[in-house]
C-alpha cells in the first residue's frame, strides 16, 4: 500500500475524533492482542507531562543511542509529516516503510470491536514496528496518561516532566486533578522521574508511586542541574544524576528549560540502564547529537540576513519559556511574531507572555478546524496594547513578517504545532536552510 493511501485512511479517521469518545484503552488493547502484543517486546521509557515531553523524548533517544542501543521513538503531534511520529535512532520512518507497516496492520482493524482512532492506529503501528526494529523504546503520551493509548505499556521508567493547566475540559480544572490522570502511567515497581516542583502535585505523584511500589526521583532532590549557561548555538551544562557528575556538556538547544529537560532525560536513561553510571563520553555524545525540531529552532535566511525562530509553544508556560529563551539566546531590537493558536488553548495567557517583549504580531490561522479566528486573536492582542496585522494564511504571514523585519529585528513563529509545521514548509519552498543547517 502506498504512503498516500495510508495517510488518506488516517485523515479519514480524523486526528481529533478521539476527543468525542469516552476515555478507554479497550480498542488499542484489542488491536494489540490481535497483533500478538508487540508492546511487550521492547523495554521502554514512558513520558507524560504538560511541557517538555517531546524534548525529553528526543534527548533520551540520543543518550540511549550513544549507549549503543537501537532506539524506537514515538512522539506526537508531528510538524510536517506523520512519519515523524515513528523514528529509529532519531530518523523518521521512510514513506515506503510506513505504507508497508500500515498495510500489515490494516486487516486487523476490521476485527476490533469498535473502530480505532487516528492515534490508536498509529500507536499500534509503532509498537508492531518497534518490536522488529528497536532494542529500546521511548514513548511520549498523546494526551493525559491513564487513558492514553500508549498506556498499554509496562515501562520500567515513567517520566512526568511537569504539570500545568492544559486540556482542562478533558483532564481537570486544577493541577492536582490533572496530575491524577498523568500519574496513571506509573506501573508496579517502576522508576518515576520528574521535574515537577509543586508540593501538592509532588504529593499526588508520590502517593501513586507508593501505591504501585515505585520509586520517585525528583529534580533538585535526587538529581540536579548545577550549571546551565548560554553558549553559541545552545547551552553549557553541568548535570548531576543520581549516580554521577557530568561537567563540560554542550547541548545544541536554546532555552534554559532545555537544561532541565536534559537533566530529566539523563536521569531517565540512568534509571533505564541501572547496571552502572553512564560514561562521561556517552553523555557528552548523546547531548551533542540531540535534535528537537520546532523548539527554539533557528533558521538563518542568508538572502535576507535574517533569523527566523520556530517554536511550538501552545500554552502560557510554554510561551513563557519561549520568551525567556528569545531574550537570553538572541540579540534583537524588536521582534515580529507570527502567531496562530488552537481554540482550546489559553491564547490570552499566551499573548500576555509575548507582551513582555517589544514585539508586533502577524496574526494568522493554521489549517485546523479548531483554530482561533484571527480576529479574536487580534482583539486579545489589542487589549494588551500589542500592535498587530492579520494575514490569514500561515505561509503568507511568514512572508509578511520577513518583509516587515528590518535591521536588528527577529522573526518568531509560534502558537501551535500546526503553525510551525506550515511555516517550515513555507520556508523550505523559499529555499531556507534545512534543519541541519539551521541549528
Amino acid at each position: 500500500m502506498s504512503f498516500q493511501e495510508a495517510v488518506s485512511y488516517l485523515d479519514a479517521l480524523g486526528v481529533d475524533h478521539m476527543r468525542s469518545r469516552s476515555p478507554s484503552t479497550h480498542r488499542i488493547e484489542g488491536l494489540l492482542e490481535l497483533l500478538d502484543h508487540p508492546e511487550r517486546a521492547v523495554p521502554a521509557i514512558h513520558i507524560t507531562g504538560t511541557n517538555g515531553k517531546t524534548s525529553v523524548a528526543h534527548i533520551s533517544t540520543s543518550l540511549l543511542r550513544a549507549s549503543g542501543l537501537k532506539v524506537g521513538t514515538y512522539t506526537s503531534p508531528h510538524l510536517q509529516s506523520v512519519t515523524e511520529r515513528i523514528a529509529l535512532d532519531g530518523e523518521p520512518i521512510d514513506e515506503h516503510s510506513f505504507g508497508d507497516l500500515f498495510a500489515h496492520v490494516l486487516p486487523y482493524l476490521e476485527l476490533v470491536d469498535e473502530r480505532v482512532s487516528y492515534f490508536e492506529l498509529l500507536t499500534g503501528m509503532f509498537f508492531l514496528w518497534a518490536a522488529d526494529n528497536a532494542e529500546a523504546a521511548v514513548v511520549e503520551v498523546g494526551l493525559g496518561g491513564r487513558w492514553d493509548a500508549t498506556n498499554v505499556l509496562t515501562a520500567s521508567v515513567a517520566v512526568i516532566t511537569n504539570i500545568g493547566l492544559e486540556h482542562t475540559e478533558l483532564l481537570g480544572s486544577n493541577t492536582e486533578t490533572i496530575a491524577k490522570e498523568k500519574v496513571g502511567i506509573i506501573k508496579p515497581g517502576a522508576m518515576v522521574v520528574t521535574a515537577e516542583r509543586s508540593p501538592a502535585v509532588l504529593r499526588v505523584i508520590s502517593d501513586e508511586a507508593a501505591g504501585q511500589g515505585a520509586e520517585v526521583a525528583v529534580l533538585e532532590r535526587d538529581f540536579s542541574v548545577l550549571d546551565n549557561r548560554v553558549a553559541f548555538g545552545g547551552r553549557y551544562l553541568k548535570l548531576h544524576s543520581s549516580k554521577a557528575l557530568y561537567d563540560e556538556l554542550f547541548l545544541p538547544l536554546h532555552g534554559s528549560h532545555q537544561g532541565t529537560n536534559a537533566a530529566v532525560a539523563l536521569e531517565a536513561v540512568t534509571r533505564f540502564l541501572p547496571a552502572q553510571p553512564l560514561a562521561a563520553d556517552v553523555v557528552q555524545e548523546g547531548l551533542v547529537q540531540a535534535r528537537v525540531p520546532g523548539r527554539l529552532e533557528s533558521v538563518r535566511l542568508a538572502q535576507d540576513e535574517l533569523t527566523v525562530v520556530l517554536d511550538v509553544a501552545h500554552n502560557p508556560d510554554g510561551m513563557a519559556a519561549l520568551v525567556n529563551g528569545l531574550a537570553e539566546a538572541f540579540v534583537f531590537d524588536d521582534l515580529v511574531v507570527v502567531v496562530g493558536v488552537l481554540a482550546d488553548k489559553d491564547y490570552r495567557g499566551m499573548l500576555a507572555e509575548l507582551a513582555r517583549l517589544p514585539c508586533t504580531l502577524v496574526v494568522t490561522q493554521p489549517q485546523s478546524a479548531r483554530s482561533v479566528a484571527p480576529s479574536d486573536l487580534g482583539a486579545a492582542a489589542a487589549e494588551l496594547g500589542l500592535d498587530y496585522e492579520i494575514v490569514s494564511e500561515v505561509g503568507a504571514a511568514v512572508d509578511a513578517a520577513i518583509g516587515s523585519a528590518g535591521q536588528g529585528r527577529l522573526v518568531c513563529v509560534t502558537g501551535s504545532h500546526y503553525v510551525v509545521g506550515e511555516a517550515r514548509r513555507a520556508l523550505e519552498r523559499s529555499g531556507a536552510p534545512d534543519e541541519e543547517d539551521s541549528r
